[in-house]
């Protein structure tokens, strides 16, 4: 266990220096000490011992984490920073300037840690968690990015608490790791508590799934489930990249989320969400989404994703590839693996096409753009982003399955989106340099065989409406409701009786509704959250309602008219008549020859 890191620590690297910072010498070295003596106090203890930096130095916090694309500035958690051996300045919001007296010092700090989720720190009585961008200072070198460095990190758990991470560890000291780079380090989690790990093997390799927190889960499946999911990318992927893998997954009332790292991914889900098929299928999607990263985003990547600046936005305008792409694939790959029935399968593809597809904002924002934006926009989202823009998750998911269908119809089903990421890897996985932006395109059309110009214009530049034509005739699927006729609807978006959303095209914009009003009378009725929903369901198309509404305290009466939509929900199912190409063609893309 030692050496199982080496061959995939090549690890990114500081770009050319483009700035007047000091480029260290070889020798730097980092050593970090993270204690916890009082882990109700949600308080970390850090100290940084950095040797080799004679003179000037500059310690860094990063302002955001790989992967979730929102400045989240972890220097606002750090207090009581002293340095023995130097003295110091402030020079910003996250960087420490360190004069040393000679070649080392040591840099300490409290860090608070308060926030559970898959991407902020984590301290209490039952446990402690964080990504190494939540808690680690780097050394600046050229031009702001990290230097070259070598890092270590030493955990001393409370009591008898144990550490899992993905980093190899120092042979002959306990509870320390090793880091080739700050790459590689600050896309480290460290799960520390009295987890549970469980362990299987795909290909030789040893995957662990670390459990935190409690729940209705059963672990047999999960690690089954998990395995059959591992096992299903990488044969079709050509292997796997690393030597060890750590799946951490918290489970708790208050948990959700997910988030990538090179040789591991952490997993939030809420601790009775288990039982019911639906949530359990919704779980291991979740799984299936973070592992598929191992490749897409962690190795495939736009230039800019790797080596990192951790000190402001990095913008590209693939994060549909990188994350579209991924949720496309989340699901194709639990049915594949026999986890995730065909007809779930299609019927998950309809509920993304029947919700995005009545987003107002489809018409506003192309997939660059919200990927381009997605620190501003997608994770900052306000109550009128319905109207103003998209997922770059979903709306990325929709144009892949139209992506992957169009490949196999230019190559006759010979070949599909698979071998464009395949060949993403053989070109571009890391170390290897990050593709250009819209170099994937570009890829694309090389395993087609031929350019789909229209086709991103429209849909990845554009905004105009998706054509689900080809798709269909491709596979020989058809689309149908599952009950026929119409209901009624308002346009607008409620939690209880409160307005959260207004649909730009619906009766409640041109009724003068607004989010944050609450709906407290219908036709002159007192209603409760249920009520209100009953009554809604219960008007027909063109029938005419008097709301009685507070607005910031003022009592407002709006009158809405109710229009028609399709009743029932949208399915994709398959033809009758099949043809035998369509039909060779859906079980190549499902997994079943």
């Amino acid at each position: 266990m030692a050496d199982r890191a080496t061959h995939h620590e090549a690890s990114f690297r500081a770009k050319p220096a483009r700035g007047k910072s000091r480029q260290p010498g070889a020798a730097l070295r980092v050593h970090y000490t993270v204690s916890m003596p009082d882990p109700a106090s949600h308080t970390f203890h850090v100290k940084a011992r950095v040797e080799g930096a004679a003179g000037r130095a500059v310690l860094a916090f990063p302002a955001w984490t790989p992967g979730s694309y929102k400045l989240r500035e972890f220097a606002k958690n750090v207090s009581a920073f002293t340095v023995k051996g130097g003295s110091f300045e402030m020079l910003d919001k996250q960087r420490f300037e360190v004069f040393a007296d000679k070649d080392a010092f040591t840099a300490s700090y409290t860090l608070y840690a308060d926030e559970l989720s898959v991407r902020t720190p984590h301290l209490d009585d039952s446990h402690g968690f964080f990504l190494g961008t939540n808690i680690f200072p780097f050394i600046e070198g050229p031009h702001g990015l990290p230097a070259d460095c070598e890092y270590t990190v030493n955990i001393k758990p409370w009591r008898k608490w144990q550490v899992a991470t993905s980093l190899p560890p120092v042979k002959g000291q306990a509870n320390t790791w090793r880091a080739s780079s700050y790459d590689i380090l600050g896309d480290t989690p460290f799960e520390i508590g009295t987890h549970s790990v469980h362990s299987f093997k795909v290909d030789g390799i040893r995957h662990d799934v670390a459990i935190y927190g409690y729940g209705n889960f059963d672990i047999k499946r999960i690690l089954e489930d998990t395995r059959k999911v591992v096992k299903t990318q990488a044969d079709a992927m050509g292997g796997l990249p690393y030597d060890y893998y750590l799946f951490i997954h918290h489970i708790t009332p208050d948990s959700g989320g997910g988030l990538e790292h090179l040789n591991s991914c952490v997993c939030g889900w809420k601790s009775f969400k288990f039982k019911k098929e639906e949530d359990y299928q919704a779980f291991i999607r979740l799984v299936s989404h973070e592992f598929f990263h191992v490749w897409n985003v962690k190795r495939i990547r736009p230039e800019v994703l790797g080596p990192f600046d951790y000190s402001k936005e990095q913008y590209t305008k693939a994060l549909w590839v990188m994350e579209g792409l991924t949720q496309y694939y989340e699901r194709l790959w639990c049915t594949r693996a026999g986890i995730t029935p065909v007809e779930t399968l299609l019927q998950s593809y309809a509920e993304t096409i029947e919700r995005e597809d009545a987003r107002p904002g489809r018409k506003v924002m192309s997939l660059e753009n919200a990927s381009w934006l997605a620190w501003t926009k997608l994770y900052l989202a306000d109550e009128n982003y319905l109207n103003t823009g998209i997922s770059y998750y979903s709306r990325g998911a929709q144009v892949g399955l139209l992506l992957d269908a169009k490949i196999r119809k230019a190559t006759a089903g010979k070949r599909s989106l698979d071998d464009v990421m395949r060949l993403a890897m053989q070109r571009h996985g890391w170390p290897k340099p990050g593709f250009a932006e819209r170099g994937f395109e570009a890829m694309c059309e090389e395993v087609a065989g031929t350019r789909f110009t229209q086709f991103w214009r429209d849909h990845v530049r554009g905004t105009k409406e998706l054509d689900y034509s080809e798709f269909l005739e491709v596979y020989g699927l058809e689309f149908a409701r599952d009950k026929s006729g119409v209901t009624t609807d308002l346009g607008i978006k409620l939690d209880g009786q409160k307005v959260t959303a207004v649909h730009a095209e619906g009766p409640g914009r041109k009724a003068g509704l607004q989010p944050r009003d609450e709906i407290i009378a219908f036709d002159g009725h007192k209603v409760s959250g249920k009520s209100l929903e009953d009554h809604i369901h219960g008007l027909r198309p063109g029938e005419s309602v008097q709301l009685s509404l507070f607005r910031r305290e003022r009592l407002v009466n709006a009158t809405l008219t109710a229009q028609s939509q399709p009743a029932g929900k949208l399915l994709l199912r398959p033809t009758k008549k099949q043809t035998a190409q369509q039909r060779k063609n859906f079980e190549s893309w499902v997994g079943r020859v």
